[in-house]
């Protein structure tokens, strides 16, 4: 009792300093607990003895348009202008990570991989890649692990065909045209992970993470002279926490916590229930300010031969906000697939002893 309450409190801290942080400018995802790596380098290779690569397609608000080149008094096109059809946040993201041992296999080191994610929202473009390393401390004899690890890679921000309507047609803070900047990009984290809390608890992590570390200042040119557009990257802060609850033979149920911060906090939280450890479902809520989405969340699990692992989610959430009534709102598409790393081994030299008779 006395370990749980120590862990409890170990999770409230890192709620506490996550809260604290100071709009958000990275993407969200609903499938938030399968791709953590994504925003936190420390839970790369957080599964043993396997390679994994993990893809997600995430459109939010579908249909969202812009409108302003509607007249508001006669709801008719502007003369000259056109209406710029789904300018909502789209975003794809791809991950790849598997651990480092020893020799011999025995005991697991770290781990490295690579994040990458491209973010569209109207006419603005990031595009990301990171290199990713993680170093493992072993926590009571390999019964839990804690891995502290760093990033290191580029953003790349700008206007891709933007379609401003400016009231200053010479403002030179409207781009006229597609441009962008790239910048160097650091990020942090600590990930905790432990097979078993208590008598039913398995699988618990939390993990407490930092992206855009240096804030990098983008210098985005403009068709005036010698004008430019800044755009400067925040820090932003992560914090998610979950395990497995086995409710009853072949009934597990996985809920999942995820606090991101900059200037005020956006709380995701999320439960599934995998049945027979195949067929997954079930229902997530995220507020911003105010109530923003209520997720509903199905997929489907298959193991195979030699560790081989393949998952697949999807997930609608259906917009709780005013923005319901411009959108169809959104969709996103998980692939995860785990296979074992094979490492081919030179066959042993063979040795011929010829026999003293035959001499």
């Amino acid at each position: 009792m006395t370990r749980i309450f120590t862990y409890a409190g170990f999770v409230l801290a890192l709620v506490s300093m996550s809260v604290l942080a100071k709009a958000q400018q990275d993407p969200y995802y609903t499938h938030f607990k399968f791709n953590k790596q994504a925003y936190n380098p420390g839970a790369v290779g957080t599964t043993d003895d396997v390679i994994c690569v993990s893809g997600i397609t995430h459109s939010q608000w579908r249909n969202y348009d812009d409108l302003t080149f509607i007249d508001r008094k006669t709801g008719e096109p502007v003369s000259g202008g056109e209406i710029v059809e789904n300018v909502a946040p789209v975003t794809y993201n791809f991950n790849i990570g598997g651990q480092i041992t020893t020799n011999k296999g025995q005991r697991q080191l770290g781990a490295v991989g690579a994040t990458v994610y491209s973010d569209k929202l109207g006419f603005q473009k990031t595009t990301s890649f990171r290199l990713q390393g993680a170093y493992f401390i072993p926590v009571q004899g390999n019964f839990g692990r804690l891995a502290i690890g760093i990033e290191a890679g580029f953003n790349q921000f700008g206007y891709d065909n933007p379609r401003f309507r400016a009231l200053n047609p010479n403002d030179p803070r409207i781009p006229l045209g597609s441009a962008n900047d790239s910048k160097l990009d650091l990020g942090f984290g600590v990930y905790y992970k432990q097979r078993r809390l208590g008598n039913s608890i398995e699988n618990f992590y939390a993990g407490l993470s930092a992206s855009h570390l240096n804030q990098a200042k983008f210098e985005i040119p403009t068709s005036q002279a010698n004008a430019t557009i800044t755009h400067q990257m925040e820090m932003h802060y992560y914090f998610v926490t979950g395990a497995d609850i086995d409710l009853s033979p072949g009934l597990v149920l996985e809920p999942a916590i995820w606090i991101k911060s900059k200037a005020k906090p956006q709380i995701d939280v999320n439960a599934t229930v995998l049945y027979n450890d195949m067929i997954r479902g079930g229902l997530g809520y995220r507020q911003w300010g105010n109530t923003d989405a209520l997720s509903i969340m199905v997929g489907y699990k298959k193991d195979m031969n030699n560790s081989n692992v393949l998952q697949i989610g999807y997930s609608y959430d259906v917009t709780m906000s005013q923005i319901r009534t411009v959108s169809d709102g959104t969709h996103e598409i998980m692939v995860t697939y785990c296979f074992p790393l094979a490492v081919s081994k030179k066959p042993p030299t063979k040795k011929f002893h010829r026999n003293t008779r035959w001499l």
